[in-house]
């Protein structure tokens, strides 16, 4: 859908190029990120492809259509943007403000409304939010309508640059869910930059790692790139905890899971601290089969001979098979068993343990 040819970018009065001979291809329906250090060319190579700058050499085709050829207003018809502080014009509503693009390409007032209906549905705006100005909205909320007003006019192509950079943390981690929802269904070509090595994991198909003067360093999966960073530089911006962060890219399903310390209801006291000797802890679960009640501690058996009056604690951390390891390490590490106990709906599949963890870690 998009490729770039030893694309360079110097600016008047530089005298080393912003972009130097930038040469990848990006698949259609695909999510690059383009991640590095300030200075390295990411958000110039973004407007270098609908043309908000021009290049200096080099070729960038969208569709098989070199966008020198095009007009620029044409281009950018097929080509949504959203910047991370939105741009939305503060004088119009939030309806008038998605309704840009479908104007200015002159969509008749029925189908216009019924467009911007349909996205704000689809990026889950209030009902009431179409007739309320940007500045009456939250910061994630003002997001969500630069992404709708983006999408308008159905572009094969969304850029994005820093999206989210502008929102706080947690609303921030609810539109990167957002947009991998959104994404699932409707499989647009997205390249998106960032500063955030986190996010470029988590949200890119493929990862561009550039370097200051626009230098690709290494262009691959997220995981390739955990696993195998192509060199020094890589591997010191992935940081010290790469291996932590490949643990956000592996589902929990991935692992041996351990049945763990489970007992039933009938056993007795000397099972109990049988079953706690044999895995070296001070608690054990209670439950038969797929059912488990939730863990007790050595404590929580004085005075009793079975298990049959002994409360049982409920699991705090549930987890599912696709939530990641990395949110298991979390629960093994904030939790008072240790274990991060798993279940699909009501059903227990077992617990994932440290070391089951670090092998993955280490592979």
């Amino acid at each position: 859908m998009i490729e770039l040819s030893q694309v360079t970018k110097t600016f008047p009065g530089a005298t080393t190029p912003a972009v130097d001979r930038l040469t990848f291809s990006i698949d259609e329906g695909e999510v690059v990120v383009l991640v590095g250090p300030s200075g390295c060319g990411k958000t110039t190579t973004l407007k270098m492809i609908n043309r908000l700058i021009e290049p200096s050499g080099g070729t960038i085709t969208v569709d098989g259509q070199d966008v020198l050829s095009l007009q620029a207003h044409q281009l950018r018809r097929g080509v949504g943007y959203v910047i991370q502080q939105i741009g939305l014009f503060p004088h119009k509503t939030v309806g008038a403000n998605i309704a840009t693009v479908p104007n200015l390409l002159g969509w008749d007032k029925a189908r216009t409304q019924a467009r911007v209906a349909e996205l704000a549905e689809l990026v889950e705006l209030p009902s009431d939010a179409l007739s309320r100005y940007p500045s009456e909205l939250s910061g994630g909320q003002r997001q969500r309508v630069g992404v709708a007003r983006a999408l308008a006019a159905d572009p094969p192509v969304l850029l994005m640059d820093e999206p989210f950079g502008a929102v706080d943390p947690i609303v921030r981690a609810n539109l990167q869910d957002e947009l991998l929802a959104l994404q699932s269904s409707l499989k647009k070509t997205i390249v998106l930059v960032t500063h955030d090595i986190d996010e470029a994991i988590k949200l890119g198909d493929r990862v561009a790692i550039l370097s200051e003067g626009g230098h690709l360093e290494q262009y691959a999966s997220p995981a390739e790139i955990l696993r195998n960073p192509a060199n020094a530089f890589v591997a010191d911006f992935l940081g010290s905890d790469r291996g932590i962060k490949r643990l956000s890219l592996i589902p929990i399903s991935s692992v041996q899971l351990d049945p763990g310390p489970v007992l039933p209801r009938s056993a007795s006291k000397a099972e109990a601290t049988a079953m706690m000797k044999r895995y070296d802890i001070g608690w054990a679960a209670i439950g038969e089969g797929t059912r488990v009640e939730g863990w007790f501690t050595a404590e929580d058996l004085v005075g009793h001979d079975t298990l049959e009056r002994v409360s049982a604690r409920e699991y705090q951390i549930k987890l599912r098979p696709d939530d990641s390891l990395r949110e298991a390490l979390d629960a093994v590490i904030t939790s008072h068993t240790a274990v991060a106990a798993v279940f699909d709906g009501e059903k227990y599949l077992g617990m994932a343990t440290v070391d089951e963890i670090s092998r993955e870690i280490v592979q």
